[in-house]
């Protein structure tokens, strides 16, 4: 829609899947109701792509508190092979994948949910052939 041609955006396979597991496993299932999960895409200068994760959890701190209670020696295998595979997607790229995590509040202050942007170059068709 509004011109983007979305067959000519290539998303990694499992680029987004894990910080929207992590958004229901860790912020939205401790929470009873009105849970929210929001995936939102835009393209930006026509040369990155925004992906958005936004959930209205418990937050990241609060969720961290309540692992470190339940299991002190853990440590989640998807947050590191998932930091492991964009270390190995941006290998020798000159454009990077970034990965942006931010806290959200309340109007009184309180953990209201995260937001992860991951900001993905998208490569210019019209470049690539020379």
């Amino acid at each position: 829609r509004d011109g983007i041609d979305l067959n000519a955006i290539y998303l990694p396979p499992m680029l987004i899947r894990p910080y929207v597991e992590n958004a229901i496993k860790h912020g939205l299932l401790h929470i009873k109701k009105n849970r929210l999960l929001r995936v939102k895409f835009e393209l930006q200068m026509q040369h990155t792509l925004v992906a958005v994760i936004e959930d209205n959890g418990i937050g990241r701190k609060r969720s961290e508190e309540m692992k470190r209670f339940r299991r002190q020696t853990h440590k989640s295998f998807a947050t590191s092979a998932t930091q492991k595979r964009l270390e190995l997607l941006n290998y020798q790229k000159p454009h990077e994948i970034v990965v942006k995590y931010i806290d959200l509040f309340n109007e009184e202050g309180q953990a209201s949910g995260t937001r992860v942007e991951l900001t993905i170059p998208v490569k210019d068709e019209d470049t690539s052939a020379s």
